[in-house]
């Protein structure tokens, strides 16, 4: 009986893994994620972080990430906002897919330029959050130990040809 419960969990995980989301629950990035939902939504929750931000044409963009097989598009989405894994995987795709761009020009691909993608897409250049999103991402920041932000990031020169 051990044995056929050890080879049934082993499938679950085979089949999970199959579908491409990778365990970002206890990570650094999901430190850094934390904190951009904070600053997106003003909750701390990732569910409700979902709800506001994380349209299907964003999901569709980052993979269309789904926890297992399911007759529909619409349904894989919404089983996805419900997983916080699958939200993590999500968001961490779609901030990824434009590759690791430095929007606010500081020599480095951290939390800033995820919030920067996340909020403008591939406009992210020289990001203007304003107070409210600044505030909120630096009070979850100050917990976690992820880089302060300024109401202006960046100071991006634009090439002019």
């Amino acid at each position: 009986m051990k044995l056929q419960f050890v080879i049934f969990v082993s499938l679950l995980l085979l089949i999970d893994n199959a579908k491409g989301l990778e365990n970002l629950i206890g990570t650094e990035i999901q430190k850094c994620l934390n904190c951009l939902c904070h600053a997106r939504s003003g909750c701390w929750n990732r569910l409700n972080c979902a709800r506001y931000s994380i349209s299907k044409s964003y999901w569709t963009h980052a993979g269309s990430h789904s926890t297992r097989d399911y007759p529909s598009e619409d349904l894989a989405y919404q089983n996805c906002m419900q997983n916080e894994n699958c939200i993590l995987n999500t968001v961490k795709s779609y901030t990824e897919s434009f590759g690791e761009k430095d929007c606010n020009c500081d020599g480095h691909f951290d939390c800033k330029d995820r919030l920067a993608i996340h909020l403008f897409g591939s406009s992210c250049t020289n990001p203007k959050f304003g107070g409210t999103y600044a505030t909120r991402f630096n009070h979850c920041a100050s917990q976690i130990g992820v880089k302060f932000m300024s109401e202006i990031e960046g100071d991006c020169s634009v090439e002019v040809f």
